[in-house]
């Protein structure tokens, strides 16, 4: 005899106990626990929330949500899937949120920590994009490079000394791409 396993709603998933320091995506009504990082990844994280951020503020364009947004990307049963980063073109993004919103960010910021594998973050960037995000980031600070996905185009990987645009995206948004790793070339 099989025992159906019981599926959450994000509903749930919003109230769950967060105590035990255990992070969580929901998948199809099903938690996913998602392993710690480690400084360097916070640290990078906060470069790249600190350089969009300083874009959306300057340009008044857009939002910034950071500190693992969840995103309702399906429902009955819920996925709540949590990047990074995300940027939201302006007035996409809800004053009154509560909960997860049923949306996608246009921009996913995902930063390589040691436990992912890099067929991963391609299936976590064509996830994003299948959603319906615009354009997907991932980062990985071990080798201090960007590969930019967007719908339609190959990966496109930039070096430390290349400069990361926003292209149609964020226009007027340039950073070199070191600088979204450490202070200093």
């Amino acid at each position: 005899m099989t025992t159906k396993q019981k599926l959450i709603t994000a509903e749930e998933f919003l109230l769950l106990p967060r105590s035990d320091g255990r992070r969580y995506e929901l998948i199809r009504g099903v938690l996913s626990e998602k392993v710690s990082t480690g400084t360097p990844h916070a640290i990078t994280v906060s470069r790249i929330d600190t350089s969009l951020s300083i874009y959306s503020d300057d340009h008044d364009y857009g939002d910034v949500c950071t500190g693992e947004p969840g995103f309702r990307l399906e429902s009955a049963p819920d996925t709540v899937r949590a990047p990074d980063v995300a940027w939201f073109a302006p007035g996409r993004l809800p004053e009154d949120q509560r909960g997860y919103p049923a949306m996608v960010p246009d921009l996913v910021v995902e930063v390589k920590s040691p436990s992912n594998s890099y067929p991963y973050m391609a299936e976590r960037a064509a996830m994003w994009l299948d959603y319906g995000a615009r354009e997907v980031w991932n980062a990985d600070y071990a080798r201090t490079e960007v590969t930019r996905y967007r719908p339609g185009q190959p990966p496109a990987t930039l070096g430390e000394d290349a400069t990361l645009d926003g292209g149609n995206l964020l226009p007027g948004f340039s950073v070199p791409v070191w600088r979204l790793f450490r202070r200093r070339q």
